[in-house]
This record gives structure tokens, sequence and C-alpha cells, in this order.
């Protein structure tokens, strides 16, 4: 993906706490573990499964239920990496503070992060990062083209991004806004990256992110990450959402000299879920490789499934295309249509989320 040629760095509106304190927040408000256990480590080079518009937006305000037994996310993933994460910077690498209780780094110390601290949430998948949990979910693609200059890393701005991201929507006061949450998170991330440590990180990412609010799933998008919501008993998707390009090949980013912000750019849908209703959340890897028609194919072949299999055959159907010199992509065709000469699938990273909805605890 490319950057987008402006000098101008979006304005900074809110007052900021320092990196320490937003790192390592409080732990009553912020400090959980992922919902859902991470079983197995996530290879760099090979896929792995593990089961744990641009408008204007208005918040709808709703207040989360917190019953002890009500519909929830039931959330896997599934993750392949064209290259291994570029190492996370100081003191974006270093484990959480040692005043920290034992039960805790224990429970953290279960997530397999090698490239970034363990008190970070989310995980690395090449410049692509995924978080998750019973009531939100994200997938942010970083700007590959970062990583070839010094102060970029594409890695670490999608994974901060998610990071804050959940932060803020772990400690909403029984409101859940994504966009609120994601431009807190968009402020946090510059911050972290230009003012709290001696070095500067440049670099922008894609995010698609969603909260789940009662049976209110509302998502909010910007660049070209994308979310379809599989309906088992229409046979069906019953949401997609739709990129957002600057120009063919360079998203909608939120980051170093991009204009675009979650405020004014981020692309909001809500929709009332359904029990069985599953969730499919992910970076351009598998837009840009498998057509709407296949992965609603897939999801048909995989309707009985609980998402893991879900999660699993979009991977490996994208990296089938992904890998094929001569194969036929949405990427290529977009391409041609600009008088491009690309053939085959597109190499990227891909990093898919599913999640069912229905039954259990928060």
């Amino acid at each position: 993906m490319r950057i987008p040629s402006t000098s101008s760095l979006s304005a900074t509106t809110n007052t900021l706490t320092s990196l320490t304190g937003r790192l390592l927040p409080k732990p009553r408000n912020h400090l959980q573990t992922l919902t859902t256990p991470i079983s197995t480590a996530t290879s760099s080079t090979s896929s792995s499964t593990v089961t744990p518009s641009n408008k204007q937006h208005v918040p709808a305000l709703i207040p989360r239920s917190r019953s002890a037994q009500q519909n929830i996310f039931h959330p896997s993933f599934s993750l392949f990496a064209k290259r291994p994460p570029r190492p996370f910077p100081i003191p974006f690498n270093s484990p959480p503070a040692s005043s920290f209780p034992d039960s805790l780094s224990s429970s953290l110390a279960r997530v397999p992060r090698s490239e970034g601290a363990s008190y970070l949430r989310g995980i690395t998948n090449g410049d692509d990062a995924v978080v998750y949990a019973r009531s939100y979910l994200g997938v942010a693609d970083g700007v590959g083209a970062w990583n070839t200059r010094s102060a970029g890393h594409a890695a670490l701005w999608s994974r901060l991004m998610l990071h804050f991201f959940a932060l803020e929507v772990e400690g909403a006061p029984g409101i859940v806004d994504p966009v609120h949450c994601l431009t807190k998170a968009y402020h946090s991330t510059l911050h972290a990256t230009t003012e709290s440590t001696s070095s500067v990180w440049q670099g922008t990412t894609t995010a698609c992110v969603g909260t789940l609010t009662g049976n209110t799933f509302t998502i909010a998008n910007i660049g070209d990450s994308r979310c379809w919501i599989y309906r088992p008993s229409a046979g069906d998707f019953v949401l997609k959402t739709t990129e957002q390009w600057h120009w063919f090949d360079c998203p909608k980013q939120l980051g170093t000299n991009s204009p675009d912000t979650p405020a004014t750019d981020a692309d909001v849908q809500s929709i009332e879920l359904e029990d069985g209703d599953i969730v499919i959340m992910a970076s351009d890897g598998l837009p840009d490789n498998l057509w709407d028609h296949e992965i609603l194919t897939i999801c048909e072949e995989n309707a009985g499934s609980t998402g893991p299999e879900i999660a699993e055959q979009l991977v490996r159907a994208a990296k089938k295309v992904a890998i094929d010199p001569f194969g036929e992509s949405p990427y290529m065709e977009r391409a041609v249509d600009e008088g491009l000469p690309v053939e085959g699938g597109k190499w990227d990273d891909i990093s898919v989320l599913t999640a069912v909805y229905g039954k259990g605890r928060f």
C-alpha cells in the first residue's frame, strides 16, 4: 500500500497522558487478559488458527448490558504473514512492570507476542494486527511502505492503534461508541510514537473495528480492511463494508502525514445481530485475493461450524491465490482497470477474525 503525499499531521486536540500511564493502565479498569486464551503460537510464514461511506458520524449512545448470561461473540482467528514481523523498539518490547501481581504476569505470559510487549493488547501478523474480545473486534493493516524508512514502523502503528482502541472500549463507562474509541486510540498512538519516547516512529494504518452493545453491532472502518456478516438462516451476507481509497492501492489511513481521521472519515454501519450470525473481519489480504461470492461459498460450506473452520478455510483459500503468479484475483482486476500490468494474486499479510454471535457469559 502507498502513503498519501501530504505534509501536515492531523492536530492532536485532546490532552494526553504519559506513555507509561497509557500503556500500563490501572489494573481495575484495563489490565485484563484476552477473553479466550491462545493455545498455540502463530508462525510468521504459515497460516494458523486459534480458537479462543465516507460520512459524518453521529454516535449511537447505547448503554451496555452487564447480565451474567447474554449473547456475546465467540471469536477465532487465522493468520498468514508474508514475512516475519519487525521487532518492536523500546519501550514497546519491554515486559510489564515488576510491581504487577504474579498472577497477572503469568496470565499475560500465555499469549505469544514475542514481537511486542506482553501488555499490548492484540496480536501482530506481519504488518497487520488483530484484537478481539466478547464485545469488540478489530483488524488493522499497517502501511508497509513505511518499513523502507529508517523511522518507519508499520507493524507498531497497527498494533498500538488496536491496543489503545481495546483500552478505550474496556474503560467506557456504560457507553460504547467505536468512532469515539478509535479517535482516542488514534491520538494516543500519535502521542506514544512522537512525544513519549526518545525516538519518533512514523507510520500509518487502516482500521476496521466494531463494538457489541446488546445485540447491536456497530462497525467503524477506515481504509481497505473489511467486515462481512453472514446470516445462516438467510444463507447470505446481511452486511458488507466497502473499501475507502484515495486512489488505487492507497487506502485511507490513520497516522503520519495523513489527513484522514476517525471523526471525519470513518464509514459507520450498525446492524441488529441474530443468534448464529457470523462476523468476519479481515485485512485487505483477504478481499484482494477472494471475491465476495467466494467468501460467501466458504461461509455456506461451514455454516454449522463454531468459527475456527471458516477463518482457516478463508486464509487457506486466499493464500492459494496470493502465491499463484498466474491466478485471477480482485486485486489484479482492479489493477487492470487502472491500466496497470498486474497478473496473479496479491502477496500480502492475511489476517482473518471470525466471531459467532450466541449465548455465553460476559
